[in-house]
């Protein structure tokens, strides 16, 4: 409820302010908003991998999206009010009204543009009473229900279908957020959903996680109850041509540096999924999440076992001290005509590789199951709410200081 009236607040505010500044101030900021938020998405990423990234993990992703936001909006609003210094006179109403509208406009984009990188600074799973995804207690990835799990308005996800939709449209480049982050509000809000409500960390560095190798197996070679069965949790809104699905099963390397306190790594269902292009055009990606890990049960042992993500606190977690790095493989059901794009760990992407993948009969699948439970992901927890509540409070303010400036243009008809 709270995080419901403080962004319709916001949004208000903005609205309001840009209604009184007058309809073409309000049309100039609007547009300088819409380019900011486009150079945040682009420069985004790199900026994580260049400079953040390395230095503090858990919050370089939400703090350089807002942070590059804000200043692109500063420089550009400075810009647009050397080149337009006069004010155009419209009518009362005009003014109100259509800067109104615009100021709503740009608001839900802005406080979108927030929301989206408060999400993904490293802090509990819920926020304000908002946890807008989450991993339900049979490993389904959903909505709660209730204003917990909706926003009155779902700035979020506006503003992250608004720029994903023009990065394939009018701001169309080949590596554009359709690709590499689809669904982005989700990944988004889902990045917090470490072990115990967010308790572990929720972050990696860059190039601390590597595809070793990727497994395939056809749907026609699993006995025909697997699916109900045995891959509990995939999304039931897949529409595989004449129902056929295939397992991939992904094979990763990861850093032990990216282990809480006491060298544990814990990985949920949230914090894992693959991207795939769903058509022969590849333009069109979804994000599929695992149903299932499989890992070493005990760190005297080359035996791996199978374990699926069947519940809401399940993780894929380490087991020994292996010096080269932590292997995990992450198996995921989808239509037999998609195909694996990139994963995605913790926010940190890495690619598919293009060779063909290894294929892996039922009887390989076969001899990972175990009737034991998965190795206890215990440890202590790295996670500090208050450094995440920090950041986002400063985030709200350096945003909103720059949306209410006030724009400096005489007068004139």
């Amino acid at each position: 409820m709270i995080m419901n009236i403080l962004v319709v607040l916001l949004v208000g505010v903005a609205a309001w302010i840009l209604a009184a500044y007058g309809f073409f101030s309000a049309l100039l900021h609007f547009a300088c908003v819409v380019v900011a938020g486009a150079i945040a998405f682009a420069a985004w990423e790199p900026i994580v991998m260049l400079f953040l990234g390395s230095k503090m993990p858990d919050y370089a992703w939400g703090l350089t999206l807002v942070a590059v936001f804000s200043l692109s909006l500063f420089i550009l609003r400075l810009i647009v009010g050397k080149a337009c210094p006069a004010q155009v006179h419209f009518s009362t109403t005009t003014n109100f009204i259509g800067g109104g509208v615009l100021g709503a406009a740009s608001g839900v984009l802005t406080i979108g543009i927030l929301l989206l990188g408060i999400q993904m600074l490293q802090m509990p799973s819920e926020m304000l009473g908002y946890r807008g995804w989450k991993v339900d207690e049979h490993g389904e990835v959903n909505q709660p229900s209730g204003v917990s799990g909706h926003l009155w308005l779902p700035v979020d996800d506006w503003t992250a279908k608004f720029y994903t939709w023009a990065s394939k449209g009018s701001m169309y480049a080949p590596n554009n957020l359709a690709r590499w982050y689809p669904d982005l509000a989700r990944s988004a809000s889902l990045y917090s959903e470490s072990i115990n409500g967010g308790e572990s960390r929720q972050g990696l560095g860059p190039d601390q996680v590597k595809v070793q190798g990727v497994y395939e197996i056809n749907g026609d070679s699993l006995p025909s109850n697997f699916l109900d069965e045995e891959a509990k949790g995939i999304n039931r809104s897949m529409q595989a041509p004449q129902n056929r699905f295939k397992l991939t099963i992904v094979d990763v390397l990861i850093d032990n540096a990216a282990a809480d306190k006491g060298d544990k790594l814990r990985l949920t269902k949230a914090q894992v999924y693959l991207v795939c292009r769903t058509d022969s055009s590849e333009e069109t990606y979804e994000p599929i999440y695992p149903s299932a890990f499989i890992q070493k049960y005990q760190p005297d042992s080359a035996d791996e076992g199978r374990f699926l993500y069947d519940g809401g606190d399940l993780a894929a977690s380490s087991v020994g001290g292996a010096s080269s790095g932590i292997p995990l493989k992450f198996e995921f059901v989808m239509p037999q005509n998609w195909r694996a794009s990139h994963i995605v760990v913790r926010q940190m992407r890495a690619p598919i590789p293009r060779t063909a993948p290894t294929v892996w009969t039922e009887r390989d699948l076969a001899a990972l199951k175990t009737n034991e439970p998965p190795p206890r992901a215990g440890g202590a927890g790295s996670s500090k709410p208050w450094m995440g509540y920090l950041l986002g409070l400063a985030c709200v303010v350096m945003v909103m200081v720059v949306t209410v400036q006030e724009p400096k243009r005489s007068h004139q008809d």
